[in-house]
C-alpha cells in the first residue's frame, strides 16, 4: 500500500513538472515568438509597396494575437491599378487586415494536430471587406483564398510556407475564362531572417479573353539560397526557370510604364527617371520557350564577386523568331562595403520624388560621395558569352570593361579618368539587323505627326538609310576597322592608356587629332 502511494506520489510529482516545465517553456516562448514576430513586422513595413495603418500586439501565457491593416501604396501602384479589370480593382484598393493566432509551447501545434516541437506556431487569417470577400468568392469558392502557416524553431528561425489554391473561373456571357494551377512558397529562415532558403513554384496559369485574345504560362520555378556576407552584402544564388509564356492579343493596348519605380520594388535598385516607357503594345502573338536565369555572388575579403547567366530557347514575336540566347556576364572585385552604403544610401532617396532632375542630382550626389572605393579598387565586368540567334543571324559579344589604377586625384581631370579605363571587346553583328535598326532610326527622324496633310515618304527615307549606312560601312572596309563575311560584320576594340585600336588599327580619338595647320603668315611686301 506505501508503495502505490509513493508511486502515486512520484506520478502526481512528475505531472506536475511537466506542466510547470510546459508552462515556464511557453511563457518563455511567447516572448521569444513576439521579438520575430517583430521583425516580421518591420520588414514589411519597409516595403515600399505597403502603408502600416495599424498594429497591435497582445501577448497571453499560452497563446497570443497580432493584428495588423496595411493598405497599398497607391503612389506607387495607383498607375497599375488602373490597368486591371474592373472587378479586380477593388483588391489592391482596400485595406489588408490579417491576424496572427500565435500557439507558443514546447509542441505548439498540438491542439491542431501537428506535433513538430518548436518556439511557436503561427497561423494567419486574413479579414477582407465584403466587397472583396465576394470578389474572391468568384474565383476561389469557399477555399481560403491564401494559407500562411509559420513554424517558429526551437533555435530561432523557422519555416513559412505559404499556398494559394488552384481554381477555375468563367464568365460566359464576356467569353472569359481563367485557369489558375496553384502557387506554393516554402521559406527556410535563420534567426534574424538574416540567412534564408526560398523555393516556389507556380505551375500555370491560363487566361482567354474573348475576342481580345489569350495569355498563358507554364511552371515557374524559383530558388534561392541567401547569407550574410562580411561586408554585410547577400551573398549566395537565385535561380528563375520558366517552361513557356504565350501571349495572342488581337487589340491594341496602350502603355506608360514607370519602370524606375517596378525596379526598384523588386530589387531595391533606384535607377531614377531614366527608364519609362510609353507607347501601344499593338495586336502581336508573343511565345518565350525555356527561360533560365542564375545569379551567384560570393566574397572574397572585403570584395563581391557576381555572375548571371540568362538563356532561352526561343522567343517568337509574330512572324520572327530569335534564340536561342546565351548571356553570360561578370562583375569582379566590387568594394563590398562602399554597395553596403550605397545601398542604404539609395534607400533613402524617397521614391515619390517627383521632379526627375532632383532625383538625379539626389543620386549623383549619393555616388560622389559614398562611391568612390568602388572606383579605385580595379573593378571588373566580363562579358563572358553573349550570342542571339536572330532572324537575320547571330549577334556575338564578348571581352571586358575595367578600371585600372585610378586614383582620386584622376577625377580631378577627365583625360586623366578616361586613361584608367580598359575595354578588350570581340563583336558579331548580321548586317541586315544594323541597317534594320538605321532605318528604323531614319523614319523617327522624319516621320512627322499622323495628322500632318503631308507625309514624307517612307521608301525615300529607307532608300537614303540604307546608302548612307553602305557608304560608312564601305568607308570603314577600306580602313580595316571592320570585316563583313557571309552578311555577317565583325570587329575588335582594344582601349588601354588612352589608346584605341580598332581591329588592330590604331585609330585617333577626339583629342589626339591634329588640328588644321594655321594659315602661312603673309611673306614681308617687298
Amino acid at each position: 500500500m506505501n508503495v502505490n502511494k509513493h508511486a502515486i506520489k512520484l506520478t502526481a510529482a512528475a505531472v506536475a513538472g511537466t506542466f510547470a516545465f510546459y508552462g515556464a517553456f511557453s511563457y518563455w516562448a511567447g516572448i521569444k515568438a513576439e521579438e520575430t514576430l517583430t521583425e516580421q513586422h518591420q520588414m514589411i513595413a519597409a516595403m515600399s509597396v505597403f502603408k502600416v495603418k495599424s498594429h497591435q500586439y497582445q501577448r497571453g501565457w499560452f497563446s497570443s494575437q497580432e493584428t495588423t491593416e496595411l493598405e497599398f501604396n497607391q503612389e506607387l501602384l495607383g498607375p497599375y491599378i488602373g490597368l486591371l479589370p474592373e472587378n479586380v480593382r477593388p483588391l489592391f484598393q482596400g485595406i489588408i487586415r490579417y491576424h496572427h493566432d500565435v500557439a507558443h509551447g514546447p509542441l505548439p501545434g498540438l491542439l491542431s494536430g501537428h506535433f513538430s516541437p518548436g518556439r511557436a506556431r503561427v497561423e494567419t487569417t486574413f479579414d477582407m471587406s465584403e466587397g472583396t470577400r465576394k470578389t474572391l468568392q468568384r474565383f476561389f469558392g469557399d477555399a481560403e483564398p491564401i494559407t500562411v502557416v509559420n513554424h517558429l524553431g526551437l533555435a530561432g528561425g523557422g519555416e513559412l510556407s505559404v499556398s494559394v489554391p488552384k481554381f477555375d473561373y468563367e464568365e460566359t456571357l464576356a467569353g472569359v475564362k481563367m485557369t489558375w494551377r496553384g502557387f506554393d512558397l516554402r521559406l527556410n529562415y535563420a534567426d534574424g531572417y538574416k540567412e534564408y532558403q526560398a523555393e516556389s513554384v507556380s505551375p500555370g496559369f491560363v487566361l482567354e479573353a474573348g475576342p481580345k485574345g489569350r495569355f498563358s504560362f507554364d511552371n515557374i520555378r524559383y530558388l534561392s539560397d541567401v547569407r550574410p556576407g562580411n561586408t554585410g552584402v547577400k551573398l549566395g544564388t537565385g535561380e528563375l526557370s520558366v517552361a513557356n509564356v504565350h501571349l495572342k492579343w488581337n487589340e491594341s493596348i496602350p502603355y506608360s510604364i514607370k519602370l524606375n519605380e517596378l525596379i526598384h520594388l523588386v530589387s531595391r535598385v533606384r535607377v531614377g527617371e531614366f527608364i519609362n516607357p510609353s507607347g501601344e503594345f499593338r495586336p502581336s502573338n508573343v511565345e518565350l520557350k525555356n527561360l533560365k536565369y542564375q545569379i551567384v555572388t560570393s566574397e572574397q575579403e572585403e570584395f563581391i564577386n557576381t555572375r548571371g547567366k540568362l538563356d532561352f530557347d526561343t522567343f517568337s514575336y509574330n512572324d520572327s523568331v530569335y534564340g536561342p540566347l546565351k548571356l553570360d556576364i561578370s562583375a569582379n572585385h566590387l568594394h563590398g562595403p562602399t554597395l553596403v552604403k550605397l545601398d542604404q544610401a539609395f534607400t533613402r532617396i524617397p521614391f515619390e520624388e517627383k521632379d526627375p532632375t532632383q532625383l538625379r542630382k539626389r543620386y549623383i550626389e549619393a555616388i560622389t560621395k559614398q562611391g568612390l572605393p568602388l572606383l579605385i579598387n580595379d573593378p571588373k565586368i566580363m562579358i563572358n558569352t553573349f550570342s542571339l540567334r536572330m532572324p537575320t543571324g547571330e549577334a556575338k559579344l564578348d571581352g571586358q570593361i575595367a578600371l585600372q589604377g585610378l586614383q582620386e586625384s584622376d577625377l580631378k581631370t577627365p583625360l586623366e579618368f578616361i586613361k584608367r579605363f580598359i575595354a578588350l571587346l570581340n563583336i558579331e553583328l548580321p548586317r541586315q539587323t544594323l541597317e534594320n535598326l538605321v532605318v528604323a532610326q531614319a523614319r523617327n527622324l522624319f516621320t512627322v505627326d499622323a495628322s500632318a496633310e503631308e507625309q514624307p515618304d517612307l521608301g525615300e527615307i529607307d532608300n537614303l538609310a540604307k546608302s548612307l549606312l553602305d557608304a560608312q560601312l564601305s568607308e570603314w572596309k577600306s580602313q580595316k576597322l571592320i570585316s563583313e563575311q557571309n552578311g555577317q560584320l565583325a570587329t575588335k576594340i582594344d582601349f588601354k592608356n588612352g589608346a584605341l585600336l580598332v581591329n588592330s588599327t590604331r585609330v585617333a580619338l577626339p583629342w589626339e587629332e591634329e588640328e588644321d595647320p594655321a594659315p602661312p603668315a603673309a611673306s614681308a611686301a617687298q
